[in-house]
């Protein structure tokens, strides 16, 4: 627990600083991974399940005329996760760019490193430093007023960096259909593939409602989401959201024995946060300029799964605590 703590203390001030310099940058300014082609991203590899979905909704594609930052956009995130036996620590930084040449809008390719520390009892078995490499690119196509598509493809090694077996390997893809019934409700079907031991596909069906500017309702499985809109001073909006979802990963990891043997780590959970973002903005998934988060979740449902001896170990219900940026 204390080297998740330490984890922690060492990203926090990271990303505190990425928070303090995006503030340096217009928010005006039309920057990749804004509203419009640059939005679209893969989602983040560690868990496909906590990708914002509901990107495939937002409208207003980049014309020809679009400008690009020639600097990329960058994400970061930290997550702590403790009961009163076991901790877990996350990091994760990625960067994305769009490939200008191929199309309007352009597909966007992301690349990712992901840090996972876990504290649990010796008697585990398991390692304490778990790493994640990733690249994945996605698309967006409008096909009318009504009908669009998104599609996602990802790939990952997610190891101890001692197991770089097949099993180590992580294959993440998606395609999901949207239709816009009108102008406040977006529905979207789909499919998403996991890259998860335990859960290798999942269905992705559900609705976006936004009755006036200030609420947005995203019933969207896996992730549903109640946002409202708290203030707005001409320059930035805050957002505050209630919501839930599920979380986890799988990576190849080597047995004390060095035997080669996969570890599955997952949760459900429920979540309260509050998002700093753009004005004008509607509350649309993404916005043009820098978007800060910050969430307080209960994590239940957890459990850490073995592939080698098909052995489960359950823990106990916990706190999350998370900060993420991009700019």
């Amino acid at each position: 627990m204390i080297r998740g703590s330490l984890l922690g203390l060492v990203c926090l001030p990271l990303v505190f600083a990425s928070v303090c310099w995006g503030f340096q940058f217009e928010t005006g300014s039309r920057v990749v991974g804004q509203q419009g082609a640059g939005e679209y991203f893969v989602p983040p590899v560690r868990d496909a399940s906590e990708p914002s979905l509901d990107s495939a909704y937002a409208d207003g594609l980049a014309g020809p005329s679009q400008s690009y930052s020639k600097r990329p956009p960058v994400g970061m995130k930290v997550e702590w996760i403790a009961d009163s036996e076991t901790a877990m620590a996350n990091a994760n930084l990625n960067f994305s760019l769009p490939l200008l040449f191929i199309g309007t809008p352009p597909p966007i390719v992301k690349f990712g490193v992901d840090y996972t520390s876990l504290q649990t009892p010796e008697s585990f078995g398991i390692p304490e430093d778990l790493f994640e490499y990733s690249v994945g690119i996605a698309s967006f196509r409008k096909l009318n007023e009504r009908w669009s598509v998104r599609s996602i493809l990802g790939v990952g090694l997610a190891t101890d960096n001692e197991n770089r077996s097949s099993d180590s390997w992580r294959f993440r893809g998606g395609i999901f259909a949207t239709y816009s019934w009108n102008d406040n409700v977006k529905w979207t079907f789909g499919g998403l593939a996991m890259g998860r031991q335990d859960l290798p596909v999942i269905p992705v069906i559900g609705a976006v409602w936004q009755p006036n500017p200030a609420v947005r309702v995203d019933l969207v499985y896996p992730q549903p989401r109640i946002n409202r809109l708290l203030f707005d001073d001409g320059a930035r909006q805050q957002w505050v959201y209630f919501g839930g979802g599920t979380s986890g990963s799988t990576w190849g990891y080597q047995q004390f024995e060095a035997i080669d043997d996969q570890l599955t780590y997952s949760d459900l959970r429920i979540v309260f946060g509050w998002e700093s973002r753009p004005a004008g903005s509607s509350g649309m998934p993404f916005v043009r300029g820098k978007t800060t988060q910050f969430e307080l979740g209960y994590v239940f449902s957890r459990q850490l799964e073995f592939e080698q001896d098909t052995r489960q170990e359950f823990l106990g219900d916990a706190l999350m605590l998370s900060l993420s940026t991009k700019f």
